[in-house]
């Protein structure tokens, strides 16, 4: 039996355009402002002023208020704003202490609502704040002084939910504005869609997710419980839960004892009670039975081109987002969409308008979206702006003109009216009244519905003249959610929820009478019409279906300007309390030097691997340009001793590192007895890390070089016997990586590749080291993926000076040769997707198998020489999620040897069975 680590853990980085913190990703000519009190530091850049003292205002109100405290505590924060990132989302971490927003909204007003972008976020972020502030006692504050911020953010995460931590700072935005996502449909309509289809998953597949079914997130889990809570045992049983929880009282399980506790029911009666409370407001019965099981996938914006060719924009768990054509024929794929922040695109004349991301190279919290137009016929694509922040495009009737919303510096948006053929910017139109605009739609060639926002929230729907930018209102100001608008037969069509739930109505531009024309109790999205036909996206369990019908000038319910202004919630929102109404408090801004706080050391911990303990105290600045590492470390074989500093600063172009380390009593044994030494060392080097990501693929390249200072001093009994000796090298790396997004269900890119290379050289005797590693990923069958491996390692005869990298054919024992190569082949599948759990503790989420091939081949010292190992087997995997959050991969390996290696029990026909480690369990 052996034990080894997976071969195939490659660092693709697959995650999607949504990053949560960004090492050195502004450019160092940024300068930046502070508004600083005992409460908050907000840190921000010119254009974001109104903003940050907006932000700061919320937060000292939501500070002082106590409707539904968790505590007294408070800790002072320190919050980055940043406004060159088109990404909406925002974070509060430990280790350090610090939080980010992300100041540029997303487009879709149905997602997030009508309450300003950064208003949401002060409220749903210092929600977290309060939450951190007050879950630092008891056994969470032993957790805290062993080690530090970590160790204080692992106690949080065993015994507080991740879905009470989202969940309850979702209540908060809801309770403390007249907005907020638990008022939302669309938020709502995941739960509301199991309910009413009677999917009844179990509590860990719901904690968890699913590879193949629709589960809806742990916000919206969390808000419905969070909400109950509140509703049924009061403003203070939440505080009272989290005391006990974050104390670790009765040690385990303590959350679900402590609901119990200040409950009176266990924890299971306590969720199904809130669940079936929340059925009997939909109207559901409790016995509805399941609806035949479909594949998930999602329709957005269908729109017909002819009577019988309808255009939408698909995403499905097992293939990536692509635009789809349906005919008499069936469905045909036409293009795979760029990857992009929006699901919004227009179509007119046969042409295609939707944004695309990209991000600066270096800079990466600089980032962009621009306008794509393709060609519906052929597929063909041009780029017809660069480096903007657009949004929303439309195409005129004629296709020869676009107007989209522009967001500017200030965070102010604008409309501008674009040549089709090249971008040109042919009309600008600021924003009017403090308007925040967006779906912007063309009526003809000169007139143009928008969507207007006022600061207080209200919501209305517009009609802009061009050519004399002369306004009209359609659809009067309200409290209500309002987008995703299409023009028809002299008719806008739009979504709102003012009857509780996102339904489809239409206004005429000339009468301005307002009908609904769908009731249902999960939302209904993106309509179009073409002559008397209307479809639409209608959310369900197993995601946004198509919906058609016939329509005219007078269907629907007539809705009178009265009842518009009336408010209806599906569900109600526990302890509100509106905290944005009154002035701003006036408050007091000077610079902030990216110097300030360098050094801010937060987390100190343990790690062993052997043979090897290491004690480390961690350092990073609020900024997150500067990290530091002070090392304590001790090596069992050799019973010596450490200390060293390793630093890196990313404020530069090249993100330089530097480190030094001093071991002493190292202790190695020679054949005449045992060599005691001291050992320095000194690292410098640099790196430059480059994100090309747009278009259709992820694209990342890093280069970089390093210089080691070694000097080895004996000591003891041999001092006289050995010289001291100093070694120096030279360490250079590059690395590639160029790959298709994924979907759920794909276990590897449908179509990529990576590679990595390093050379080390020394300095200062005969020495060095040449290793190169690529995987490329090609397509197969459904989710199956081929991943071809080659390996290359090539070194002088003195190789004991650098460690061994080369990743030998499976099932033999690591051997080191002067050169040796592998080419590999893999074919991955999946098996199952059980979606089964025990006890809230592991839950298994697919079970993949891969079937593969090492060829390897060694040489001598003098390369005259060679060897071949050869291999097949097969392995398993379990892709699992353990205390319903970590993820972690683990599996087995049987491989069967078709050479003889170099130990006896490496032999041909032998078959060795290994356990795969985890290779994911730290999350960085």
């Amino acid at each position: 039996m052996k034990m080894k680590g997976a071969i195939l853990a490659l660092c693709l980085g697959m995650c999607s355009i949504a990053l949560a913190q960004n090492f050195g990703g502004f450019p160092p000519s940024t300068r930046w402002k502070q508004i600083n009190t005992d409460t908050a530091r907000i840190i921000y850049t010119k254009g974001a002023e109104a903003e940050a003292e907006r932000i700061a205002t919320l937060i000292h109100r939501q500070a002082a208020d106590k409707t539904f405290s968790l505590g007294n505590k408070l800790r002072k924060i320190n919050v980055v704003l940043q406004s060159r990132t088109t990404l909406a989302n925002g974070y509060v971490g430990l280790a350090p202490f610090r939080s980010e927003y992300y100041l540029v909204p997303a487009s879709n007003n149905l997602e997030f609502g009508n309450l300003p972008w950064h208003e949401n976020l002060a409220l749903h972020e210092y929600r977290h704040v309060q939450q951190y502030s007050n879950f630092n006692h008891g056994l969470s504050k032993g957790f805290y002084y062993l080690f530090g911020e970590q160790g204080l953010a692992l106690a949080n995460a065993l015994s507080i939910p991740d879905w009470f931590f989202e969940g309850d700072a979702v209540h908060a935005e809801t309770a403390y504005t007249e907005q907020g996502r638990g008022r939302l449909p669309l938020f709502l309509s995941g739960y509301n869609s199991l309910w009413l289809e009677g999917k009844n998953y179990s509590w860990m597949k719901l904690r968890n997710g699913s590879m193949k079914d629709y589960v809806p997130d742990h916000y919206q889990l969390g808000y419905l419980l969070a909400n109950y809570g509140y509703l049924k045992y009061g403003p203070e049983f939440w505080g009272k839960v989290t005391q006990d929880a974050s104390a670790f009282k009765g040690l385990f399980y303590p959350f679900q004892r402590a609901v119990k506790k200040y409950s009176g029911v266990d924890y299971k009666t306590f969720r199904n009670d809130a669940f079936q409370y929340y059925r009997e407001k939909l109207g559901v019965n409790k016995d509805t039975r399941a609806s035949t099981h479909t594949r998930v996938a999602n329709y957005y914006f269908p729109q017909y081109i002819s009577k019988d060719s309808l255009l939408y924009f698909k995403t499905a768990y097992n293939k990536i987002p692509a635009f789809y054509i349906r005919d008499s024929k069936g469905e045909h794929r036409l293009n795979q969409r760029n990857i992009s922040q929006e699901d919004w695109f227009s179509y007119r004349k046969g042409k295609l308008a939707y944004t695309s991301y990209s991000t600066n190279p270096r800079w990466t919290l600089t980032d962009h979206s621009d306008i794509i137009l393709m060609n519906v016929n052929t597929g063909a694509e041009k780029r017809i702006t660069r480096k903007a922040k657009y949004y929303t495009p439309d195409l005129s009737p004629s296709g020869e003109k676009i107007i989209a919303v522009h967001i500017n510096d200030s965070l102010q948006t604008e409309l501008q009216v674009l040549k089709a053929s090249d971008g040109t910017v042919l009309q600008n139109i600021p924003s009017v009244n403090e308007y925040y605009y967006s779906n912007p739609r063309f009526v003809d060639e000169n007139r143009v519905v928008v969507t207007t926002r006022t600061p207080g929230s209200k919501i209305a729907l517009q009609l802009l003249n061009l050519a004399d930018n002369s306004w009209e209102e359609i659809v009067p100001f309200s409290s209500h959610t309002l987008g995703q608008t299409f023009v028809a037969n002299d008719r806008v069509y739009f979504i709102s929820n003012a009857g509780a739930n996102d339904d489809i109505y239409s206004v005429g531009l000339k009468d301005k009478k307002i009908y609904q024309l769908t009731n249902d109790r999960t939302g209904n999205y993106y309509p179009s019409v073409m002559g008397d036909s209307l479809v639409w996206s209608h959310f369900t369990a197993e995601g946004i279906r198509l919906r058609n019908e016939v329509v005219g000038s007078k269907t629907g319910s007539e809705i009178s300007p009265l009842a518009w202004q009336e408010e209806t919630l599906l569900y109600p929102v526990a302890d509100t309390k509106d905290l944005l109404s009154g002035t701003n408090r006036r408050f007091g801004e000077k610079r902030y030097s990216q110097s300030t706080g360098l050094f801010r050391f937060h987390s100190w911990a343990p790690d062993y691997a052997d043979p090897e303990f290491t004690f480390s105290l961690y350092s990073d600045n609020i900024l997150n340009t500067f990290s530091n590492e002070l090392f304590y470390r001790y090596n069992q074989d050799e019973d010596s001793h450490g200390l060293g500093w390793n630093i890196f600063y990313g404020g530069l172009f090249p993100v330089l590192s530097a480190g030094a380390e001093y071991t002493y009593n190292r202790h190695v044994d020679l054949s005449p007895g045992t060599l005691t030494l001291d050992q320095a060392e000194v690292r410098g080097g640099f790196s430059i890390p480059l994100d090309f990501t747009q278009g259709k693929t992820y694209k990342n390249f890093n280069i970089g070089s390093d210089f080691v200072f070694n000097r080895l001093m004996p000591t003891g009994l041999f001092k006289d016997s050995f010289l001291s000796k100093n070694n120096s090298y030279l360490r250079h790396f590059l690395s590639w990586s160029h790959y298709l997004p994924k979907a759920v269900q794909q276990i590897y890119p449908k179509l990529g590749w990576t590679t990595g290379i390093q050379y080390r050289d020394l300095l200062t005797d005969k020495g060095y080291q040449l290793y190169a590693n690529s995987f490329v990923f090609l397509p197969s069958f459904g989710n199956h993926s081929i991943v071809l491996n080659g390996s290359f390692q090539q070194t002088d005869t003195n190789n004991l000076v650098f460690s061994n990298h080369f990743p030998g054919a499976r099932g033999y024992d690591d051997y080191y040769f002067s050169r040796m190569w592998k080419l590999a082949g893999n074919y991955h599948f999946p098996i199952l997707y059980p979606d089964f759990g025990l006890a809230s503790i592991v839950f298994i989420q697919r079970l993949r198998g891969n079937i593969f091939y090492d060829m390897a081949r060694v040489y001598s010292n003098s390369k005259t020489k060679s060897a071949d190992l050869r291999s097949v087997g097969g392995e398993l995997y379990f892709d699992t999620k353990w205390w319903n959050q970590l993820p972690v991969s683990f599996g087995f390996r049987v491989s069967h040897l078709l050479d003889d290696g170099f130990y006896p029990r490496d032999k041909k026909g032998n078959n060795w069975f290994e356990f795969i480690l985890p290779v994911n369990l730290l999350q960085h």
